[in-house]
């Protein structure tokens, strides 16, 4: 075993769980929710902006749950 990290499976006594897996779900829900504002924003209005605004948030959240997944496989 490398120096440095921690003994024990993850979630026991030796090595909490980490709140990743919670924040992963939040990630996911959050772009979810941008991608539906998006798409109701194109459909239902005619304003431009906030079909960006929306886009991009919806962008955003995907490179956030990106990076989520990216640490939890690493801390695994």
């Amino acid at each position: 075993m490398r120096g440095g990290r921690l003994k024990g499976a993850l979630g026991s006594a030796d090595r909490p769980a980490s709140a990743l897996g919670f924040r992963r779900v939040l990630a996911v829900f959050g772009a979810l929710v941008m991608l539906i504002g998006a798409i109701a924003a194109f459909t239902m209005t005619d304003q431009t902006w906030l079909v960006i605004v929306l886009g991009a948030g919806f962008l955003a959240a995907c490179v956030n749950v990106y990076w989520v997944s990216r640490r939890l496989h690493f801390e695994r």
